[in-house]
């Protein structure tokens, strides 16, 4: 089976200045975060020519999209690749879909959002091949740095102050969400519980707002294995209300 066989790309964690350094010279923003949760980049002869970059959006953005479970929420917030000319890999949404059936761990992160820029001439077609679905388009304010004519993203993670102060606005822009769900909406604070992640107090810790600080900490019982190595490889399996634990669908036939 196809699950069986290693992918002819080699995918795996990078730096997060990995991702920068290719935005820079290859993505219409120019830039990323200083922070993320996951980085993959995919390699050819010791360099990176396609990286993602995953961490939470805003408590907003993640209310819109999982108003039941907003910490459920994982936004690709990054991808970008050299020039096709310049790379072996011929199809991004291959690495991409690995990402979300393998290496992201789907208990803690059951929702995962991205957007496509319309104004960069996006199309989504990408996300449309890896099995994402299109959800909400809205128009939203575009903006430009004067110095570089770029475009620019004012809710980066890591965009400093004086930059925001330098940005334009130079109009609208159409931004396309899309969304991919390890389980319904409905269900996704039940998924991420028996999944085994618990949310425990930081004790003397407050955050700016006053409030007592908390991490997620992951504390599965051994009923409550995501993972399973049958006759014909490994297939992971989801809990779902109702039905208990089903082998994920996803996880079949990735390449």
């Amino acid at each position: 089976m196809k699950g069986d066989i290693a992918p002819a790309y080699d995918l795996r964690s990078c730096r997060i200045g990995d991702v920068r350094a290719l935005c820079e010279r290859h993505h219409g923003y120019g830039g990323a975060g200083n922070s993320a949760t996951y980085a993959f980049g995919v390699w050819e002869e010791g360099a990176v020519v396609a990286a993602f970059l995953w961490q939470p959006p805003s408590l907003g953005a993640s209310k819109s999209v999982c108003p039941s479970a907003p910490h459920g929420v994982l936004s690709l917030s990054r991808m970008v690749a050299v020039p096709r000319a310049e790379r072996r890999l011929r199809h991004i949404s291959k690495p991409l879909r690995r990402q979300m059936r393998m290496l992201i761990d789907r208990g803690r992160w059951p929702a995962l959002v991205t957007y496509h820029d319309e104004g960069q001439g996006h199309t989504g077609h990408v996300y449309k091949c890896s099995g994402w679905t299109p959800t909400v388009r809205r128009e939203s304010p575009a903006f430009e740095d004067p110095e570089t004519g770029r475009r620019v993203a004012p809710t980066t993670s890591g965009t400093t102050l004086e930059n925001r102060r330098r940005m334009v606005r130079v109009g609208t822009r159409w931004l396309q969400r899309w969304e991919q769900w390890a389980c319904t909406p409905e269900s996704a604070a039940e998924h991420i519980t028996a999944a085994g992640w618990v949310r425990v107090p930081i004790p003397g810790k407050k955050w700016r707002s006053g409030a007592q600080a908390h991490r997620w900490e992951h504390n599965p019982e051994p009923d409550r294995q995501i993972a399973l190595f049958g006759a014909v490889g490994a297939r992971r399996v989801l809990w779902t209300p109702g039905a208990g634990y089903i082998y994920d669908p996803l996880s079949e036939g990735f390449e």
